[in-house]
This record gives structure tokens, sequence and C-alpha cells, in this order.
């Protein structure tokens, strides 16, 4: 029996993806960074999955410790919350769970682009998502962006395909209230998904301008179920806010306190060159990245009026994070990189390839696109097989090496669940010990220690606060040493009777 072209297509695509998930399998490192955001996450999906609110330690952490909001949305911590059920506090069975969101992505990257590009193209380019560095790096890490990126990769997909390619499944109703409910699901997992609805909104403007024109009664009489997605979001929002605590509590403080005039200056700065990170860490990756910027400059030009879906989801991305003062890396621009390497793959298309490359050296008669591509695969293939080399049998520093087990062990053991715990993760250390625990790094003062409810203080041995290792020798009658590593000194604060 022959094989259809286009069933050798998804074949392909069928061996990628596995040979991503069976990379990745091989490839996980034992324990998880201190990074902080993915505590809070697991504890409110321990909250989910054993009926019980969020727990009042992390609340008291956020307060006196400014460390975020009160709560993260709750999409994320949902879908970790079955696999906190079945294997409880087990990182490794989490890291997997979330790539599974990636694997998923790469499906979603490829029915973006197969119409626009051809399908060897459609391949090459999730191919080069696949065998990413700073994807495959990215992987140990328990946070929401993965997941992210899925759901608002297929949000979307379901726009083009429905709103502007106007592909109807099952029917109008069932076709609009998905992407109403997928774009509700990338604003249940992170915030920055509400941007899925202004970027609806105006594609259906561009896509029915003619409508438009009409007065409003008829408008809403010819167009009705361009209506259904936002209903279908305002419903879910609705429930999820009378079902799940609110989540997200302090952003709109966050942004008010911390926007200013240099801080939008320094964002714009900070993710033009920031693209430069897909490539990989090194040197030679902003090199790479300079290369890129005219071919995908030119691929914008080119395909603005047919691909105007991409260029305002990816404007309405750019304006928040240059007004958002806070940076936090590539994660916060993974959904914005397969457009952009769509248009890269878009501004080579429209170049000869006998500019760069004699027939003599290109026996295969590829184009740039391929060509590039292909070179771009060879390159990730070898930085991540680099960062493979260079990690992979190792502990990632944070909460699972030897020491840190050990110092969250002597805390869970001896101390009481009233004591107050100051750290330099406070949140991690909520989550590994069950204790309330407070910013260590919040403490300029040795009268601010005292007064304050701290039982116990932290001291990271190889990262100290010269600061707070003064405050201890200076007033060294109020510190006692109770237990000491490698890495870290726990002191019991010592306060006059009257004050205890």
């Amino acid at each position: 029996m022959k094989i259809s072209s286009e069933r050798k297509i998804y074949i392909l695509l069928f061996i990628i993806i596995v040979l991503t998930a069976a990379i990745y399998l091989i490839s996980f490192r034992p324990g998880h960074n201190w990074g902080g955001d993915f505590s809070e996450y697991i504890a409110q999906a321990r909250s989910i999955s054993e009926g019980h609110d969020f727990p009042g330690e992390f609340t008291g952490t956020y307060v006196a410790s400014s460390v975020g909001p009160d709560a993260y949305p709750w999409g994320f911590p949902l879908l970790l919350s079955p696999i906190y059920s079945l294997f409880g506090l087990n990182i490794f069975a989490m890291k997997v769970y979330v790539s599974l969101f990636f694997l998923f992505s790469l499906p979603v990257i490829f029915l973006l682009f197969k119409e626009k590009l051809t399908s060897v193209q459609a391949l090459l380019l999730v191919t080069i998502f696949a065998l990413n560095p700073e994807f495959f790096y990215f992987k140990d890490k328990v946070l929401s962006d993965i997941p992210f990126f899925f759901f608002s990769l297929l949000s979307i997909l379901l726009i083009q395909e429905i709103v502007i390619n106007k592909k109807i499944w099952i029917n109008r109703f069932v076709s609009y209230s998905l992407i109403g409910f997928f774009i509700f699901c990338s604003y249940f997992i992170r915030t920055q998904g509400i941007l899925l609805i202004p970027t609806l909104l105006v594609c259906q403007f561009i896509n029915n301008r003619i409508f438009f024109q009409q007065d409003l009664i008829s408008c809403i009489r010819s167009n009705k179920s361009e209506f259904i997605p936002y209903i279908v979001f305002i419903t879910f929002v609705v429930v999820i806010n009378n079902v799940f605590p609110k989540g997200g509590n302090g952003y709109y403080e966050l942004l008010l306190q911390n926007l200013t005039i240099q801080s939008v200056i320094r964002n714009i700065y900070y993710y033009t060159v920031l693209m430069s990170d897909f490539f990989g860490s090194r040197s030679i990756a902003k090199v790479l990245f300079g290369i890129t910027v005219p071919f995908a400059t030119l691929g914008i030009i080119k395909n603005a009026k047919e691909d105007y879906l991409y260029l305002i989801y990816v404007f309405f991305t750019l304006l928040l994070l240059i007004f958002w003062p806070h940076q936090q890396g590539l994660r916060f621009i993974f959904s914005m990189l397969p457009f952009y390497v769509y248009f890269l793959f878009m501004g080579l298309s429209k170049i000869p390839t006998s500019l760069f490359i004699s027939d003599k050296f290109n026996p295969l008669n590829w184009n740039l696109v391929n060509i590039a591509s292909v070179m771009l695969i060879l390159y990730s293939c070898l930085y991540t097989g680099a960062i493979y080399d260079r990690y992979h049998s190792s502990v990632i520093e944070g909460p699972y090496t030897a020491e840190s087990v050990e110092m969250f062990d002597y805390i869970s053991t001896n101390t009481s669940k009233r004591d107050i715990i100051a750290f330099r993760k406070p949140r991690v250390m909520t989550l590994y010990t069950d204790r309330t625990s407070l910013l260590s790094n919040k403490f300029n003062k040795f009268d601010q220690i005292i007064s304050s409810k701290v039982n116990y203080l932290v001291c990271w041995e190889h990262l100290p606060k010269p600061l707070l290792i003064t405050i201890i020798k200076d007033n060294e009658e109020s510190f006692e040493l109770v237990f000491q590593n490698n890495k870290f000194k726990i002191y019991k604060i010592i306060r006059p009777f009257s004050e205890t």
C-alpha cells in the first residue's frame, strides 16, 4: 500500500515528537533550582489536591516579604494537582508532566504554518524548536511558561483557522466556543493570556470590516457567532472567580509602584536583544541573532497584510512587557518565538539562493530556508549536546542538594509549626518545611530582627549578605548557632524574656 505524501509528513512529525520525548526523558537533571515561583505553584496544587485553602504560611510570606502576589493564577496549579495527588512532591514526575505540554506544542506549531510554508519547511521549523537549547535547558523547571506556550499557540491556531480561514468544525457554536475556552485556559494559567482577547477582537474587525460598517443591532444580528468566544470566556472567568481564591493579587500594585520612564526605556532595549537568547547564551548566539534580524524584518514587511494575526499578538505582548517593570528572561516571550522564526523563513524565501551559494555547492537545489534551517538544527544539536554533557549527572543547585535537604530536615524536626524562619528563599522554605518564612534580606538592622516575629535565621554560607553577617557578629549574644553544614548556618534568635 502506497503511503500518501501528506501521511509521510505526519509520520515524520510523529517521529520528531517521539525522538524529542526520548531525548528529554533521558536528560532530566536531579532536583530543581532555588527559584521561588515553582514552590508557590506546587503549594497551590497541593491545596487543590488535598481540598484545603491555600496555606496561610504562604500568604504571610508575601505580605511580610513583598516577594510576589498572594497567589498565582490557579490554572497551572490545577493542571499540577493530579500529579501531586498521585506522586506527592515528586519533582521528577512534575517535570515530565510539564514537558508533555511542550511536546503537545510541536504539532500545534506545525499546524500553524503548514499552509504557509512547504511541508518540509514546516517540519524543519518544528525541529528547530524540538532541539532548541533554551527549551532543552528549561525543561528542568516546574513553571507555567510551557503550558502557557501550548494553550496560547493553540488559541492563535483556532483564531487563524476559524475566524480568518473560515474553517468550521462541527458547527459555528462549537468552533467559536473552542476559541473562547482555550483563550480562557491561557488566561487561567497566566494573566498575560488576556492579550488574546484584544488580538481576537482586532482580527475580527479586520476580517469583517464590512459588517462593522452597519449599525450596532444589524452588526450583532449578522455576526452572532462572533460574540460566542467572549461569552464563553466571561462565563468561565465568573465561574472560577467563585470557585477558586482570587489569584494574582498584587500585580497591579507592582505595576503602579515600579513603572517609570526609565523602566520603559530599559525594557525596550532589553526585549530588543532578548530574542538572541533563543540561540543560546553564548556570544555566538548574539551574532546568529544579528544575522537573522534583516531577514525576519523582510519577512514581516512582505507578509504583514497576510499574517496580521501574528503581528497583532506580538504587538500586544511586547506592549505589555515594555510597561511591566520586571524582567524574567526568555520565558516571557516563548509564545512569540515561533512567529519570529516563521518571519525569518519568509524573509529568506524572498531572496534567491544563488546570491549566497552557487549551484555547484548546492547539488540538492535547496533554497535559503532549508539551508539555514539545517545549519541552525546542527548548531542546536551541538549546543544542546554540550549542555547535556556538562550538566546531566549533577544535582541542580537548589533545595535538593544534600546540604539543602539536611537543612530543611533540621527545620522540620527541630522547630515548632508556630516558628517563623527567615531565609533568602522564603517560599521554598515554606514548601519544604511547612513553616512560615520571611525574606531574610529585608533585615538591615539588628532592631528589625529583634522586633520581628522571626524565631530562626538561616544564613547561606556561600552567598551571605554582608550586612546580615555583620549584624550577627556584632550581636552574638542574641544569635545561637544551632545547625551548620557546608552551605548553611541556622541561628536561633534569643530575645529578652519579656519579648518572647
